[in-house]
């Protein structure tokens, strides 16, 4: 059986589109020309306003607040980094671990995600803060490296609102700066 040039270059260049729509570095367009979502963005879930008053204490009415005192209440102090009103507070729990609280400046209440453990955010530089969470904006992405070489983790968009943790996105994404393992 004779195969045409024309065949195989048609049967080539379908391959290719193939491999290149479902690599892990693929654009943005080829994911939502899949069927998915690209990830929240934190322009699209601003805050009305912005807390400027004094921070309430801390109210350790729950076991899990109780156990985190000394960091919920040093932390929160300078008041809001996220969502306009709470401050996010994070503290190490291990080797590249950390776990999160977000304490309400104006109530004192403190609340904690539904991902236990995740990587630890760099809360002291502001830039580095941003792709986590935001002073004008209600998103938070928390997210879990998988440690494999391959810059591979899971990314969790949370939308938090009156104290709330609504999943809007979990999704396995790869660090863009990480260079990739050549496939065998």
């Amino acid at each position: 059986m004779k195969t045409s040039l024309k065949q195989l270059l048609s049967v080539a260049l379908a391959l290719f589109a193939c491999a290149h729509a479902f690599s892990p570095g693929a654009s943005a367009q080829a994911w939502k020309a899949r069927g998915g979502r690209p990830a929240p963005r934190f322009e699209d879930y601003p805050v009305r306003e912005v807390y400027r008053g004094t921070v309430a204490p801390v109210r350790l009415d729950s076991r899990k607040a109780r156990a985190y005192r000394t960091r919920l209440r040093e932390d929160s102090r300078a008041g809001p980094n996220f969502a306009g009103r709470y401050t996010v507070v994070v503290w190490g729990c291990g080797t590249g671990c950390a776990q999160m609280g977000v304490v309400d400046a104006v109530t004192g209440r403190a609340y904690f995600p539904p991902v236990e453990y995740m990587d630890i955010p760099d809360t002291e530089d502001g830039a580095a803060r941003s792709r986590w969470f935001r002073l004008d904006s209600k998103l938070l992405r928390i997210t879990q490296n998988y440690y494999d070489g391959r810059g591979g983790y899971t990314a969790y968009y949370f939308l938090f609102d009156r104290g709330r943790f609504r999943l809007l996105r979990k999704a396995v994404e790869r660090h863009p700066d990480e260079p990739q393992e050549p496939e065998p």
